[in-house]
């Protein structure tokens, strides 16, 4: 009877081992990359607007979620915020199909009447955004003499920082250099200020002002990712842009039809033989060197990207 066990047992171990290896094959086959899980789940602060990459929510979103510099909170009113130059701006709305956002000061958001708050020149980041087209520049003087009452008296306007309600701003376009050389020597400070559209009146540049100006990011346009049935991130162990898929994150996009395929930067089938399904992004990995900051990676990614015209 013992020999008859003994005997058996290299089966049974056998038996075993293959239940545990189709197993954990089942499991792999089954399972969904984290990173695809996570991103996939639409965020947003409240007001609707879907907040994707390449930015993402830092208290409800991940970081590989979005693009490095393109981090957003939420305000109490429910809308997304996003920090340039040290001074936060309100996403009235995310135009994802030509990488444009329409911004304003959020220092707008807490004043009801028809006046303008102190605010800051806005210093767009290298590498991140750029105005987009068919916006101008709005220059605000603080503190002016009262001389100037006499030369401009209707393009004064209400101060309300909150100290002095009585003061007054002047607005004026950048158009005139004479103009605005002459005036800053009569004024303490100068504020620039994009806008989308600038009109005279009593109520226009307040308006304007609040309802903000347009921005351009620069990143990668998803198109090809998203096409494959990918999701756009960022893996911060390659500091490099990645293509998030249900099976792993790839260098571009899914290879949906078939695990063998790998495609190049302008998504044309490459004929490789491929000893593994890693093996394409495993010599990327090996002959690219990596940026020595997110305004390089911008730079290398936006250069094999095109972007459509901002249509207003």
């Amino acid at each position: 009877m013992n020999n008859h066990t003994n005997f058996l047992s290299p089966i049974y171990q056998f038996i075993i081992l293959c239940i545990l290896c189709f197993s954990l094959l089942a499991k792999k086959i089954g399972a969904v990359d984290p990173n695809f899980q996570t991103c996939g789940v639409p965020q947003n602060c409240g007001d609707g607007q879907n907040i994707k990459f390449p930015f993402y929510i830092q208290e409800k979103q991940k970081l590989s979620c979005g693009y490095p510099g393109f981090n957003l909170s939420c305000n109490k009113n429910g809308q997304p915020i996003i920090s340039i130059s040290r001074s936060n701006y309100i996403i009235q709305k995310l135009f994802y199909q030509n990488q444009t956002i329409r911004v304003s000061n959020s220092a707008f958001s807490y004043s009801n009447s028809n006046c303008i708050p102190l605010i800051s020149s806005i210093s767009l980041p290298n590498g991140r955004f750029e105005l987009a087209p068919h916006q101008t520049n709005l220059s605000l003087f603080y503190n002016c003499s009262s001389s100037l009452h006499e030369s401009f008296p209707s393009q004064f306007y209400s101060a309300c920082d909150g100290k002095n309600e009585s003061s007054s701003v002047l607005a004026l376009s950048k158009n005139d250099p004479k103009q605005l050389s002459y005036v800053s020597k009569e004024c303490r400070s100068e504020v620039v200020a994009p806008v989308e559209a600038y009109r005279n009146g009593s109520d226009g540049i307040v308006e304007v002002l609040r309802i903000g100006f347009l921005l351009k990011w620069k990143a990668s346009n998803c198109n090809i990712c998203e096409g494959s049935g990918g999701l756009c991130g960022f893996e911060y162990g390659t500091f490099s842009p990645k293509c998030f898929c249900p099976d792993r994150p790839h260098a571009l996009r899914c290879n949906t039809e078939d695990p063998e395929k790998t495609y190049d930067d302008a998504g044309i089938l490459e004929v490789q033989q491929t000893a593994s399904p890693d093996c394409d992004e495993v010599g990327l990995s090996k002959n690219k060197q990596l940026p020595p900051s997110p305004n390089a990676v911008t730079d290398n990614w936006t250069s094999r990207s095109t972007t459509p015209n901002v249509s207003n």
